[in-house]
């Protein structure tokens, strides 16, 4: 049986990536995010600069490659939307082996300093990062459970854990501490029913959207810190949804993605 995998965010960027690799894996993908269509993206947190990618654009070029995907529209601000999207996969596929919770809510707020927050941007912000995800979570959770067990992994970011260098972030960065809670009372209180959840940060990455967004400007975006390259941490995000071995990794630590073979000695293959 095909195993199903839905990956949040899964229109542009790393979400992409990840979505991309785990259909030459060999799952079936559900593409999820706002864009449905070519050319309509924009980045809000950046006064609506648009920016490449779509569902559509994702699904074909899995397709493409002779793997198995459809999209689903997902809005981490509209919590009916979540409710539909996990709806329809589980009408269509009948399961879902994978969550990827990859995908963030990019309200202006998450860019702003703290006295120039809106107080309804920073309750978006932390209902599309923290709240909805854990909702989508636990529906997805359920659904695991019925099955018999599944895998989630939960992208977060290293500047929710250390102090701020940079400031101005509090709501993305705040929302995602609360976040990185989800995986570890999840595998606290459900791993004798199958599931492993995964804590992960992709460290400075250049994507697409960064590039779109940045344009010449973005050697400077990462502040000197040498990019990676999304693939490396849809290497690791494969590796931890099919290794028997990666249960061992589920928990509360937050693992380098683009470094977690080096860092653990593991081969990737």
């Amino acid at each position: 049986m095909q195993k199903t995998a839905l990956v949040t965010g899964a229109t542009r960027g790393i979400g992409r990536v990840i979505a991309l690799a785990l259909a030459r894996a060999g799952f079936e993908v559900v593409v999820t995010g706002r864009t449905l269509t070519a050319g309509t993206g924009h980045h809000d947190a950046m006064g609506g600069v648009p920016i490449p990618g779509s569902i559509e654009e994702t699904v074909a070029e899995i397709e493409a490659a002779d793997g198995a995907a459809y999209g689903v529209r997902l809005d981490l601000a509209d919590r009916a939307s979540i409710d539909a999207a996990v709806e329809t996969v589980l009408q269509r596929s009948g399961r879902i082996d994978l969550l990827v919770n990859n995908g963030i809510y990019q309200g202006p707020s998450i860019m702003q300093k703290v006295l120039d927050i809106d107080l309804a941007d920073a309750e978006r912000a932390t209902a599309g990062n923290f709240i909805n995800q854990f909702h989508l979570s636990r529906l997805v959770l359920k659904a695991m459970i019925k099955q018999g067990g599944g895998r989630m992994i939960f992208m977060s970011t290293r500047s929710s854990v250390d102090p701020t260098e940079t400031g101005g972030a509090l709501f993305y960065t705040g929302p995602k501490a609360a976040f990185n809670h989800i995986p570890d009372y999840i595998n606290f209180e459900h791993r004798a029913d199958g599931i492993s959840a995964f804590l992960i940060e992709p460290a400075f990455t250049m994507t697409d959207t960064l590039r779109s967004a940045w344009a010449d400007a973005e050697a400077e975006v990462g502040l000197g810190t040498k990019a990676h390259d999304p693939q490396e941490t849809a290497d690791t995000v494969v590796w931890l949804a099919t290794n028997p071995e990666a249960v061992r990794f589920a928990g509360a630590q937050l693992h380098n993605a683009p470094d977690f073979f080096e860092d653990h000695q593991i081969s990737p293959d």
